[in-house]
């Protein structure tokens, strides 16, 4: 414990990250449970992740069926499941568990400090105490949804790779390779890092030779990590995958709000017979590796001989990803009537122009929600848009390669883009705002202090 003693400023990132954590989680559970709601199951996601956590629990099985015969699932990843399982098996209380769990996620905060503080120590510590205080972070880490974990899984494996870079270690790029193969049973939208980490590492690097064995070693354990689960998929869905969630989000949302910009009425006769399609089968079944293909095909469909359109529509529909506020959607899910926003960016895209700023006039609560979360995001990314670009000018890779990072799940998320798929990247996004605002004083005459 002495090097809490010794370090006030990491110190006071632990103990804001914790308190923050608890209190958050003792407000979420007691306004749902003044409202009548289940604070364990407010969301579609956290009930069926709460289903399969008992089944890997109660029957050893990745099932969301409650009794056998249980239909193995494979829309979503098994690293969550599993971890909420060993949490349910060791305190059974689910309340208990989401306050256990908020404050094991909270470690993001501190990890986020450490990675960033040998490069910008004031950025590191402001960055992280808004991290620790961001309020949709907060819901995301009391909640039994997998975001928050993945949040921290991956500054873990970060600060890994820092560390393996710095000591040129091959066994550490082992633990960065197991470190981002858990990321990727967390959450498949991590299955692409290695080869961003492989890149950092090559322009980082103290040798060729050695970057290019660490590499090699980090994406062969991150394989080897997954392998097990892919081979799983492939004896029971003849299937490759870590999951089929991505191909069905390209049918029901990249196809789905595509198509209200560029109407395909042959492409909507598929979709909506494949919807109907799927209402009629088990939804274990329905949304399986075994269903995937075909709703890959219905994506191609409605992309097809539109491939530039679609590409400008994938861009666009990205901006929510950056300014989303999320408040909003928190406070419905607690009974507050908001009404029913417009989406903004197909808005935007038809060039309804009438439509938003009726909302924006016309919003009342929700307006403003909007105005105060989607105002401090829109600052926050015009800063990080500025110091990613002299990052780039500069050649400073560290933060490029943060920049980088945010990037990777801005695209890989595209049209589902909301408040909750940017956690990974909001502490990215907040230490770069932080750093350009310190460059700032520079500008104005006065010391860059780190």
């Amino acid at each position: 414990m002495n090097i809490f003693r010794n370090d006030i400023r990491l110190t006071i990132v632990v103990v804001t990250s914790v308190a923050a954590a608890l209190i958050a989680s003792a407000v979420i559970v007691l306004v749902a449970q003044k409202n009548g709601l289940d604070p364990v199951r407010l969301t579609g996601d956290a009930s069926g992740y709460v289903k399969l956590a008992y089944g890997i629990l109660n029957h050893q099985v990745f099932s969301i069926d409650p009794a056998a015969p249980f239909y193995p699932q494979s829309f979503r990843t098994p690293g969550y499941p599993f971890f909420a399982s060993v949490l349910l098996g060791i305190f059974s209380s689910e309340i208990l568990v989401l306050f256990i769990q908020s404050i094991i996620v909270s470690v993001a905060v501190p990890f986020l400090y450490l990675l960033v503080r040998p490069f910008h120590e004031r950025a590191a510590f402001w960055g992280s105490i808004i991290f620790a205080l961001e309020p949709i972070r907060l819901f995301l880490a009391s909640s039994f949804l997998s975001d928050a974990l993945f949040a921290a899984i991956l500054l873990l494996s970060l600060l890994l790779l820092e560390h393996a870079r710095k000591q040129q270690s091959f066994p550490w790029y082992a633990a960065v390779g197991i470190s981002l193969g858990v990321l990727m049973l967390v959450r498949p939208i991590a299955m692409f890092l290695p080869f961003l980490y492989a890149l950092y590492l090559l322009v980082q690097h103290v040798t060729i030779r050695r970057a290019l064995i660490g590499s090699l070693i980090m994406c062969a354990v991150s394989l080897a990590t997954i392998f097990p689960w892919l081979y799983r998929n492939h004896t029971y869905f003849n299937s490759w995958s870590l999951s089929s969630v991505s191909s069905f989000n390209f049918a029901f949302y990249n196809a789905s709000e595509f198509m209200k910009w560029k109407p395909n009425d042959a492409a909507k006769a598929a979709l909506v017979a494949f919807s109907t399609e799927q209402g009629t089968l088990d939804s274990s079944y329905a949304f399986s590796l075994h269903r995937a293909p075909l709703a890959v095909e219905i994506f191609k469909k409605t992309v097809a001989g539109n491939e530039i359109e679609y590409a400008i529509f994938h861009v666009a529909k990205t901006i929510p990803f950056f300014i989303s506020d999320g408040l909003r959607d928190t406070v419905r899910l607690f009974k507050v009537n908001l009404g029913t926003p417009p989406n903004i960016t197909t808005a935007i895209l038809r060039g309804d122009i009438a439509t938003v700023f009726s909302y924006l006039t016309h919003g009342g609560l929700g307006i403003w929600l909007l105005l105060i979360g989607s105002g401090f995001w829109g600052l926050v990314t015009v800063l990080f848009i500025s110091e990613s670009i002299r990052a780039l000018i500069k050649r400073d890779w560290f933060p490029l390669f943060l920049a980088l990072l945010v990037g990777y799940f801005a695209i890989l998320t595209g049209p589902v883009s909301n408040a909750r798929y940017r956690l990974p990247a909001e502490g990215f996004m907040l230490v770069l705002a932080i750093m350009q605002l310190y460059r700032w004083k520079v500008w104005w005459g006065r010391k860059d202090s780190r």
